[in-house]
């Protein structure tokens, strides 16, 4: 199983008139295709700031160094050296990695209907007529577990519960195919069963595509339900990794150990 994603020795701060605060430290770790792989730690451990600096999404007060390397059609690219207008890295962004967001309300617009921005997002990567990116759209959303779609194309994100916003979320993310989608906690806003089958959709479009997740969240217990490979961070540096069964059977990082006993058990 070859590597989509090597980063390397990545150190990230963000400088402001207080000084400069080091978020993520000498991060190295692999991203494998057809792997989903959990980073995992709590609020303020780095994991956001990681996933966002996969799609070069950092503000302008962001120094990065090290290397995020990604590798499509055998070709290599390391997205840390790419600058806001270089041409790669709007191609990279929605069409070969694209993010589902933890909160739906913010990704999606409150102005235009489900259908045009699923749509829009094969129209910036792909040379199709508006026609044929409605129905790939429309296909995309159904697959997603919307039932009738085709109506569903021309409501608005109000018109949704939480659960069918975020599942119109991971459609828009999806409908390119990418080699890797990025999942910032999609189900923390979301209630428990909703969550579950968010869980489970995510699972299944997985195996069907054959792509890469990386899943963000601060719940081992989700970690438990959905990776093959777990991360975990604190304090911005990456202190245990491993299969998941080995690492929550037999974790060796005392704050590894710790987030486990944090578990609600019954």
């Amino acid at each position: 199983m070859s590597d989509l994603v090597a980063i390397r020795d990545l150190c990230i701060c963000f400088n402001s008139e207080l000084g400069t605060t080091e978020a993520v430290r000498n991060l190295t770790f692999n991203l494998r295709r057809g792997q989903i792989t959990a980073l995992v730690g709590e609020s303020g451990s780095g994991k956001s700031v990681t996933a966002n600096s996969l799609l070069g999404l950092l503000p302008n007060n962001a120094e990065v160094t090290g290397e995020i390397l990604f590798t499509h059609n055998e070709t290599t690219v390391d997205i840390a050296q790419l600058t806001e207008r270089d041409p790669r890295l709007r191609s990279i962004r929605g069409d070969q990695i694209s993010m589902v967001f933890q909160e739906p309300m913010t990704a999606l617009s409150p102005v235009h209907t489900i259908g045009d921005q699923i749509s829009e997002a094969i129209l910036c990567h792909q040379s199709v007529t508006q026609e044929v990116a409605w129905v790939q759209a429309e296909e995309m959303l159904s697959a997603v577990g919307i039932a009738s779609a085709g109506e569903a194309m021309h409501k608005y994100p109000f018109h949704f519960s939480g659960g069918m916003r975020q599942r119109a979320v991971i459609a828009m993310a999806l409908v390119c195919h990418p080699e890797l989608l990025i999942c910032d906690e999609p189900t923390t806003a979301l209630d428990v069963t909703v969550q579950a089958e968010i869980l489970l959709l995510i699972r299944k479009l997985h195996v069907e595509l054959g792509n890469a997740v990386l899943f963000i969240t601060h719940d081992l217990a989700v970690v438990a339900q959905i990776a093959d490979r777990v991360l975990v961070m604190y304090q911005g540096t990456l202190v245990e990794e491993g299969e998941v069964r080995e690492v929550l059977k037999s974790p060796k990082h005392p704050y590894t150990q710790k987030l486990l006993k944090a578990v609600p058990q019954l």
